[in-house]
C-alpha cells in the first residue's frame, strides 16, 4: 500500500531545535551578533559543542594547530560560520536515532570535504558552507524514509550498488509515494537551512535540468554540479558513493555547464577535488 508523502512527513521523528540553535538564530538577526553569548551557549552544550569542534579540526579548515575552545572556535571562524557549523551539527545530532545513520554520516563528512574543495575549484568560494551542507546531508532521506517503512526498504538498498542511488527515487515514490531526497529537503527546510540547499537536496539527481534550476535557486545548480564533482572523486576510495554508469549519464552535462573543453578537463577537475591538500 502506498504512503502518501502527508503521513511520511508527521512520521518522521524531527526533534525541535535546541536552545543553542535558537540563541544564534536570534543573534543572526541584530546588526552585530554578540560572540560572546553565542560562544557561552554553545559551551553550555556538550554534544554541539563536541561537534563544533570535531568538524572545526577537521581537513575543512585546516587548521595549523587543533582547536580546544569554543570561545577561541568562535572567534576564529566568525558569526556567519559558527551559525553555519551549529544548526549542522544540531541537526546532526537530531537525526542520531534514524537506522542505519552512522554509515550515511561517515560517508557524508568524506563528500562533505570533497564538495569544499570543489566549491573552490569551479571559483565559489562563497559557496563553502551551502557545500559542506549539501555534502553532509544530500542522503539524509534515505535513513530517515528507512524509519518509517522499515525493512520494506532493504531491497532498494540491497540492489543499490549494482544499480547506483540515482535509480532509487523512481522505485521508492512506486513503492512509498516519495523519493529520498524529497524527504531531506523537506527534513532540512524544517530547520531552516539555506533555500540553495534545500532545492539542490531535492534535485540532485537532476543533472539534465541544470539550466533550469536557478528558477528555484541562483546558486542550486552550482551546488548539484558542485555534489557530482565530489561523488564522482571519492568514488576513487569508496565506490559506493556513485557508480560508472551514474557518472556517464551527466558527465556531458557537466562538461558544457562547466563550459570545459574536453572530457579530460573534467576528469583532471575531478582529480583536482580529490587531491586537493
Amino acid at each position: 500500500m502506498q504512503i502518501e508523502e502527508h503521513e511520511i512527513i508527521n512520521q518522521l521523528v524531527i526533534p525541535p531545535q535546541p536552545e543553542v540553535l535558537r540563541v544564534v538564530v536570534e543573534e543572526s538577526r541584530k546588526p552585530e551578533p554578540d560572540l560572546s553569548r553565542v560562544a557561552r551557549h554553545i559551551a553550555r552544550d556538550a554534544s554541539v559543542a563536541g561537534g563544533v569542534l570535531q568538524v572545526i579540526n577537521s581537513p575543512l579548515f585546516r587548521c595549523r594547530r587543533e582547536i580546544s575552545s569554543i570561545p577561541h572556535a568562535v572567534n576564529l571562524l566568525g558569526f556567519k560560520r559558527v551559525y553555519a557549523l551549529v544548526r549542522t551539527v544540531a541537526l546532526r545530532n537530531a537525526m542520531a536515532d534514524y537506522p542505519g545513520v552512522d554509515e550515511f554520516w561517515k560517508r557524508g563528512v568524506h563528500v562533505a570535504e570533497a564538495t569544499a574543495r570543489a566549491a573552490k575549484l569551479i571559483k565559489r568560494p562563497d559557496l563553502l558552507d551551502e557545500a559542506h551542507l549539501i555534502g553532509l546531508f544530500h542522503m539524509v532521506g534515505i535513513p530517515a524514509l528507512r524509519s518509517v517503512v522499515g525493512e520494506a526498504y532493504d531491497p532498494l538498498l540491497d540492489r543499490v550498488l549494482t544499480t547506483g542511488w540515482s535509480m532509487l527515487p523512481p522505485q521508492e515514490a512506486r513503492l512509498f509515494g516519495i523519493t529520498h531526497p524529497r524527504v531531506g529537503a523537506l527534513i532540512t527546510q524544517r530547520w531552516h537551512v539555506h533555500p540553495a540547499v534545500v532545492h539542490a537536496i531535492d534535485q540532485q539527481y537532476a543533472v539534465e535540468h541544470l539550466s533550469r534550476l536557478d528558477a528555484l535557486h541562483v546558486d542550486t545548480p552550482d551546488l548539484v554540479v558542485i555534489l557530482k564533482l565530489a561523488l564522482r572523486a571519492t568514488a576513487a576510495v569508496d565506490a559506493s558513493l556513485m557508480t560508472f554508469a551514474e557518472w556517464n549519464a551527466c558527465n556531458e552535462r557537466l562538461l558544457d555547464y562547466l563550459a570545459l573543453p574536453d572530457p579530460s578537463a573534467l576528469e583532471a577537475l575531478v582529480d583536482a577535488v580529490l587531491m586537493q591538500d
